[in-house]
Protein backbone atom coordinates (compact mmCIF):
# COMPACT_ATOMS: atom_id res chain seq x y z
CA UNK A 1 0.00 0.00 0.00
CA UNK A 2 1.21 3.02 -0.91
CA UNK A 3 2.51 5.70 2.10
CA UNK A 4 1.15 9.23 2.66
CA UNK A 5 2.79 12.50 2.52
CA UNK A 6 2.92 16.41 2.30
CA UNK A 7 2.88 17.43 -1.55
CA UNK A 8 5.26 19.80 -3.18
CA UNK A 9 4.39 22.82 -5.44
CA UNK A 10 5.50 20.96 -8.22
CA UNK A 11 2.67 18.37 -7.19
CA UNK A 12 -0.39 20.64 -7.65
CA UNK A 13 -1.34 19.70 -11.26
CA UNK A 14 -1.31 15.73 -10.27
CA UNK A 15 -3.16 16.73 -7.09
CA UNK A 16 -5.94 18.64 -9.10
CA UNK A 17 -6.06 15.71 -11.68
CA UNK A 18 -6.51 13.47 -8.98
CA UNK A 19 -9.61 15.41 -7.44
CA UNK A 20 -10.86 16.06 -11.42
CA UNK A 21 -11.41 12.59 -11.40
CA UNK A 22 -12.07 11.84 -7.63
CA UNK A 23 -14.94 14.49 -7.84
CA UNK A 24 -16.37 13.59 -11.42
CA UNK A 25 -19.36 12.04 -10.03
CA UNK A 26 -19.37 13.87 -6.36
CA UNK A 27 -23.20 14.76 -5.97
CA UNK A 28 -22.31 18.82 -5.11
CA UNK A 29 -19.92 19.37 -7.80
CA UNK A 30 -21.87 18.12 -10.18
CA UNK A 31 -24.78 19.91 -9.35
CA UNK A 32 -23.05 23.17 -9.56
CA UNK A 33 -21.53 22.34 -13.23
CA UNK A 34 -23.72 19.15 -14.58
CA UNK A 35 -22.10 19.94 -18.11
CA UNK A 36 -19.30 17.72 -18.38
CA UNK A 37 -17.07 20.64 -20.24
CA UNK A 38 -17.98 23.21 -17.58
CA UNK A 39 -16.94 20.63 -15.02
CA UNK A 40 -13.59 19.72 -16.12
CA UNK A 41 -12.79 23.94 -16.91
CA UNK A 42 -14.01 25.50 -13.83
CA UNK A 43 -13.44 21.83 -11.34
CA UNK A 44 -9.73 22.88 -12.77
CA UNK A 45 -10.12 26.36 -11.31
CA UNK A 46 -11.32 25.21 -8.10
CA UNK A 47 -9.03 22.70 -7.58
CA UNK A 48 -6.24 24.44 -8.23
CA UNK A 49 -7.21 27.40 -5.74
CA UNK A 50 -7.60 24.96 -3.10
CA UNK A 51 -4.39 22.92 -3.34
CA UNK A 52 -2.59 25.79 -4.15
CA UNK A 53 -3.50 27.10 -0.45
CA UNK A 54 -3.05 24.24 1.08
CA UNK A 55 0.33 23.30 -0.47
CA UNK A 56 1.42 27.00 0.46
CA UNK A 57 0.79 26.13 4.22
CA UNK A 58 2.26 22.27 3.89
CA UNK A 59 -1.42 21.24 4.55
CA UNK A 60 -1.61 18.79 1.01
CA UNK A 61 -1.34 15.27 1.71
CA UNK A 62 -1.51 12.56 -0.67
CA UNK A 63 -0.29 9.30 -1.59
CA UNK A 64 3.47 8.94 -2.50
CA UNK A 65 1.80 7.05 -5.81
CA UNK A 66 -0.50 9.94 -6.50
CA UNK A 67 -3.77 8.11 -6.54
CA UNK A 68 -5.07 10.46 -3.81
CA UNK A 69 -4.99 13.61 -1.62
CA UNK A 70 -6.13 15.58 1.40
CA UNK A 71 -6.69 19.55 0.75
CA UNK A 72 -6.26 20.29 4.87
CA UNK A 73 -6.69 24.07 5.83
CA UNK A 74 -5.52 24.64 9.81
CA UNK A 75 -7.81 26.33 12.41
CA UNK A 76 -8.61 29.67 11.87
CA UNK A 77 -7.11 30.03 8.40
CA UNK A 78 -9.18 32.32 6.02
CA UNK A 79 -9.62 29.84 2.67
CA UNK A 80 -9.56 32.49 -0.28
CA UNK A 81 -12.12 32.03 -2.85
CA UNK A 82 -11.81 35.18 -4.93
CA UNK A 83 -10.59 33.22 -8.01
CA UNK A 84 -13.63 30.94 -8.43
CA UNK A 85 -16.05 34.26 -8.81
CA UNK A 86 -15.35 33.98 -12.60
CA UNK A 87 -16.82 30.39 -12.39
CA UNK A 88 -19.78 31.29 -10.65
CA UNK A 89 -21.54 32.86 -14.29
CA UNK A 90 -21.64 29.09 -15.36
CA UNK A 91 -23.64 27.90 -12.71
CA UNK A 92 -27.27 26.77 -14.03
CA UNK A 93 -29.30 29.94 -13.90
CA UNK A 94 -32.18 27.75 -12.39
CA UNK A 95 -30.54 27.07 -8.97
CA UNK A 96 -28.60 30.15 -8.53
CA UNK A 97 -29.90 30.97 -5.54
CA UNK A 98 -29.92 27.71 -4.10
CA UNK A 99 -26.25 27.48 -4.86
CA UNK A 100 -25.81 30.63 -3.01
CA UNK A 101 -27.63 29.52 -0.12
CA UNK A 102 -25.16 26.38 -0.01
CA UNK A 103 -22.17 28.72 0.24
CA UNK A 104 -23.85 31.09 2.86
CA UNK A 105 -24.78 27.86 5.08
CA UNK A 106 -21.17 26.27 4.43
CA UNK A 107 -19.40 30.01 5.89
CA UNK A 108 -22.24 30.06 9.11
CA UNK A 109 -21.57 25.91 9.87
CA UNK A 110 -18.15 26.14 9.41
CA UNK A 111 -16.07 26.04 13.00
CA UNK A 112 -13.19 28.52 12.89
CA UNK A 113 -11.49 26.46 15.31
CA UNK A 114 -11.16 23.13 13.67
CA UNK A 115 -8.95 21.95 10.95
CA UNK A 116 -11.22 22.42 7.50
CA UNK A 117 -11.30 19.34 4.70
CA UNK A 118 -11.82 21.12 2.08
CA UNK A 119 -11.41 17.73 -0.35
CA UNK A 120 -10.58 13.92 0.15
CA UNK A 121 -10.14 12.57 -3.35
CA UNK A 122 -9.16 9.06 -4.75
CA UNK A 123 -8.70 8.34 -8.24
CA UNK A 124 -11.24 6.06 -9.36
CA UNK A 125 -9.07 3.51 -10.60
CA UNK A 126 -8.14 3.25 -6.52
CA UNK A 127 -11.46 3.00 -5.35
CA UNK A 128 -12.25 0.48 -2.68
CA UNK A 129 -8.29 0.15 -1.74
CA UNK A 130 -8.42 1.61 1.73
CA UNK A 131 -6.46 4.61 0.18
CA UNK A 132 -8.84 7.41 1.61
CA UNK A 133 -8.90 5.88 4.61
CA UNK A 134 -4.88 5.57 4.91
CA UNK A 135 -5.33 9.44 3.86
CA UNK A 136 -7.46 10.37 6.45
CA UNK A 137 -6.55 8.22 9.40
CA UNK A 138 -2.62 10.06 8.49
CA UNK A 139 -4.04 13.64 8.43
CA UNK A 140 -5.99 12.82 11.25
CA UNK A 141 -2.94 11.32 13.54
CA UNK A 142 -1.10 14.58 12.69
CA UNK A 143 -4.17 17.05 13.55
CA UNK A 144 -4.77 14.68 16.63
CA UNK A 145 -0.53 15.25 17.49
CA UNK A 146 -1.94 19.04 17.93
CA UNK A 147 -4.92 18.04 19.95
CA UNK A 148 -7.38 20.28 17.96
CA UNK A 149 -10.80 19.02 16.68
CA UNK A 150 -11.28 18.80 12.65
CA UNK A 151 -14.26 19.29 10.72
CA UNK A 152 -15.87 18.34 6.99
CA UNK A 153 -18.53 18.72 4.73
CA UNK A 154 -19.93 16.01 2.70
CA UNK A 155 -22.54 15.63 -0.19
CA UNK A 156 -21.19 11.99 -0.97
CA UNK A 157 -23.77 9.25 0.80
CA UNK A 158 -20.79 7.06 0.37
CA UNK A 159 -18.41 8.34 2.20
CA UNK A 160 -20.18 8.98 5.18
CA UNK A 161 -19.51 5.10 6.67
CA UNK A 162 -15.56 6.55 6.20
CA UNK A 163 -15.96 9.44 7.96
CA UNK A 164 -17.70 7.98 10.86
CA UNK A 165 -15.34 5.41 11.29
CA UNK A 166 -12.51 8.28 11.94
CA UNK A 167 -14.53 9.91 14.45
CA UNK A 168 -16.63 12.21 12.93
CA UNK A 169 -20.33 12.62 13.71
CA UNK A 170 -22.74 14.55 11.82
CA UNK A 171 -23.66 17.99 13.39
CA UNK A 172 -26.29 19.51 10.38
CA UNK A 173 -27.84 18.44 7.24
CA UNK A 174 -29.26 20.84 4.74
CA UNK A 175 -30.50 20.91 1.22
CA UNK A 176 -31.84 23.62 -0.84
CA UNK A 177 -34.08 22.81 -3.87
CA UNK A 178 -33.63 19.98 -6.13
CA UNK A 179 -29.57 20.12 -4.64
CA UNK A 180 -27.77 17.12 -2.82
CA UNK A 181 -28.35 16.80 0.77
CA UNK A 182 -25.14 18.16 3.04
CA UNK A 183 -23.37 16.62 6.04
CA UNK A 184 -21.46 18.53 7.88
CA UNK A 185 -19.61 16.58 10.10
CA UNK A 186 -17.38 17.46 13.32
CA UNK A 187 -14.41 15.27 14.79
CA UNK A 188 -13.55 16.46 18.71
CA UNK A 189 -10.02 17.47 19.41
CA UNK A 190 -7.70 14.25 20.97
Amino acid sequence: MSSVRSYSKEEQSLAVNILLLAFSGDPFQRYLMPDPSIYFQNSTIWFNNAVSQSISIQALLGTEDHSGVAVWFPPEHAVQFEALEETYKDFPSSIQKDIFQYFGEFETKKPKDAWYLEYLGVDPRSHSLGLGSLILKNSLSKIDDLHQPAYLESSNPRNMSLYERQGFNTVNKFQFGDGPPIHTMFREAR
